[in-house]
């Protein structure tokens, strides 16, 4: 959540780079100023580059409505909406997700298997984001989404502030998981330093698994 100038110039440099689908942060300004930033980024890399919203529980059920069809009538191209409402409105999620054509993401909503029945059995998101910090680890990350896919609801795997090694278990279970469809894996890329040796290597907007045993790590460099 920049300036729109400063986030059109992270765009721009990112789409030079091959990334193809972009994550732009919205819900911490104006209904108005949101969709007026995502339409900037939009005008600025074109069509061929997706656009996923993550407004982290920053709007209400009815400016997320208002921004949705605001931004549907512009066809700024919009993939999805992720956690457009606070984690605990389960009914305002559902009411935003049965008015807009935009496919909406649960993240907050989700920790648990429990969350993820409720959730879905009253038709609260399109899609759900599992990241194994939020879910236990694989075992949860795995019953989620077999109670998604039970649903005929797509998953994406993302991950928190996180190094190399939790993100290349998260990659492990999206690859192996055909009802993944989507991943978000950026976190080790903002690192300082990379202190894991071995795991999942980034070329470019690529991730490469590793074919060594396990999750791959062969060591991690602590320093003081």
């Amino acid at each position: 959540m920049n300036s729109a100038e400063e986030m059109i110039g992270d765009a721009l440099s990112l789409a030079a780079k091959g990334f193809d689908t972009l994550k732009v942060k919205v819900g911490h300004s104006a209904v108005e100023e949101d969709v007026e930033r995502v339409r900037a980024i939009h005008r600025a890399v074109g069509p061929h580059v997706k656009l996923r919203l993550d407004a982290n529980q920053g709007w209400s059920a009815k400016e997320a409505i208002s921004a949705i069809h605001r931004m549907e009538r512009l066809d700024l191209k919009v993939e999805l909406v992720e956690q457009p409402l606070p984690a605990w409105d389960f009914e305002g999620m559902r009411r935003v997700t049965e008015s807009v054509e935009t496919p909406i993401m649960a993240d907050e909503s989700v920790f648990d298997p429990h969350d993820a029945a409720r959730l879905l059995s009253m038709h609260g998101c399109d899609i759900i984001n599992i990241k194994l910090m939020k879910a236990g680890g694989i075992t949860g990350a795995e019953k989620i989404n077999a109670l998604a896919e039970a649903f005929g609801i797509e998953c994406m795997a993302g991950c928190m502030i996180e190094s190399k090694v939790s993100v290349t278990a998260a990659c492990h279970f999206a690859a192996s998981r055909k009802n993944v469809t989507r991943c978000d894996f950026d976190a080790p890329l903002m690192l300082a330093d990379d202190p894991v040796v071995g795991g999942i290597r980034f070329n470019g907007h690529q991730i490469l698994l590793p074919a060594d045993p396990g999750l791959g790590i062969r060591k991690i460099n602590f320093t003081d």
